[in-house]
């Protein structure tokens, strides 16, 4: 990207904002093309504006790499856990249910669901026994940190039966997209239920069961993907125990890889500093879903949020709470993410640092071309016998070495490259090298002093 280019950019920029013209990267990119020929990418644009204060920088943090590679190779591997809120309308009144649901990750069958009034570890459980009465008992489970998912009930169920769990983090619903996309699917077919007669809650529960029932029969003869099969037949695949070892060994390796190294644990530690100073009392649900959380942030971000809170909760006590901290972390993670990728932008592309960084380019080759002429010149003068030729020629040695002083506040650096640059010609010996040091080290000892 040369200078001219990142030049027409930044006028053209200011042009538009001068103006008062609505901004838009796609509609501005597009104008740098039709009228000034530029052909440039809009990421390139926005880091060129960027650099310049003419864009806010925006950035994203990605998903944490535990969660990335999650997949399931074999039908029966994995089992998706998730709870979600469904309401049904009898007349005037709204009832909410929690509806638990297990999707097989790698078929997407719909193998099990239990509607209950809120999230429970029964309900987990009910749909893990449906699970295994109808399709065995699956490898692995992935759920969120959900206190009736990591219940003491639902651990023993799943250590009974030899059951992995794999857990996916908060704020991170990708970690468990399997049941975020069966009951996205879900809501959209069943729609709103609207049922217009006064009853008990217990037909709302029950009309709502059927409604699941016909939902799940359907949705399991359809293929997720063409041209694969669908849910039932996959799930009806068969099987060998040594797929199902290494499906097991697989799962196990990805849950070590959560805790192979202790890089984390300093932030974990600071966490639980923050707690025990400011007296804070979390659920072990609460401190366990804060302990993952914090791993996502930097040292640096969570330092600055400690300060940050520790101010806010001299001003007000009601902010004494693990949320609110959580939340000065989020937007202070937020600013250093942004301020580092301006600064990136700023390194790159900052018209005036790269125009600045030219002419200390063009005057360090202009020095280095001058020390040269000058070693040329002493080299030549030292073969001189005429005495005229040669007072000439140290005489516009010297005068070059006062243009290099006054230009330099020290003399020993450029001492040091006369050094440097007299080592490295290849066309002196060694004696003509040291002759050559002692005549420019006389040189700049007289300029220096006149």
């Amino acid at each position: 990207m040369t200078i001219p280019v990142i030049r027409q950019v930044v006028d053209k920029a200011r042009e538009w904002k001068a103006r008062g013209k609505r901004f838009r990267l796609t509609q501005f990119t597009k104008a740098l093309h039709d009228e000034l020929g530029l052909d440039l990418g809009q990421k390139t644009v926005q880091e060129i504006l960027t650099a310049n204060d003419l864009w806010r920088p925006q950035t994203r943090e990605r998903r944490p790499a535990f969660y990335q590679s999650l997949c399931q190779r074999i039908p029966n591997g994995l089992l998706s856990l998730d709870g979600s809120e469904v309401s049904l309308i009898l007349g005037e009144q709204i009832l909410k249910y929690n509806v638990e649901l297990g999707v097989d990750v790698g078929s997407f069958c719909h193998t099990g669901f239990e509607v209950s009034p809120t999230e429970t570890s029964d309900a987990v459980i009910s749909v893990l026994e449906q699970h295994r009465q109808s399709w065995s008992v699956p490898l692995g489970v992935v759920c969120d940190k959900g206190s009736a998912n990591l219940s003491k009930e639902v651990l023993d169920y799943l250590k009974k039966h030899d059951i992995e769990i794999v857990p996916a983090g908060p704020g991170n619903p990708k970690g468990n997209g399997i049941d975020e996309g069966a009951f996205s699917q879900l809501k959209q077919a069943i729609g709103t239920i609207r049922i217009d007669t006064s009853s008990l809650h217990a037909l709302g529960q029950s009309i709502l069961e059927n409604i699941l029932a016909i939902y799940t029969t359907l949705r399991n003869q359809m293929a997720l993907r063409k041209p694969r099969k669908n849910p039932l037949e996959q799930m009806q695949t068969p099987v060998s125990e040594k797929e199902r070892e290494l499906e097991r060994q697989r799962l196990q390796k990805h849950k070590a890889s959560k805790n192979a190294n202790d890089e984390d644990r300093p932030k974990i530690d600071q966490l639980h500093w923050v707690i025990d100073y400011h007296g804070l009392s979390p659920e072990p649900a609460a401190l366990q879903r804060a302990e993952h959380c914090i791993q996502r942030y930097d040292l640096e971000a969570i330092t600055k949020s400690e300060e940050a809170f520790l101010k806010a909760v001299h001003r007000d006590q009601e902010c004494c709470n693990l949320p609110y901290f959580f939340g000065i972390l989020r937007n202070i993670q937020q600013e250093l993410n942004d301020q580092r990728y301006r600064e990136y932008c700023r390194e790159k592309y900052n018209y005036e640092l790269r125009l600045k960084n030219k002419r200390h380019q063009e005057e360090s080759q202009a020095q280095e071309a001058s020390i040269e002429g000058i070693i040329q010149i002493i080299a030549a003068a030292m073969e001189l016998t005429n005495e005229t030729l040669k007072k000439s020629a140290l005489r516009r040695c010297r005068q070059r070495i006062q243009e290099l002083l006054e230009s330099r506040s020290y003399i020993r650096p450029l001492w040091k490259q006369f050094l440097e640059a007299i080592s490295a010609r290849t066309d002196l010996d060694m004696n003509q090298k040291e002759q050559a040091a002692t005549l420019i080290e006389q040189l700049m000892s007289e300029t220096a002093a006149a």
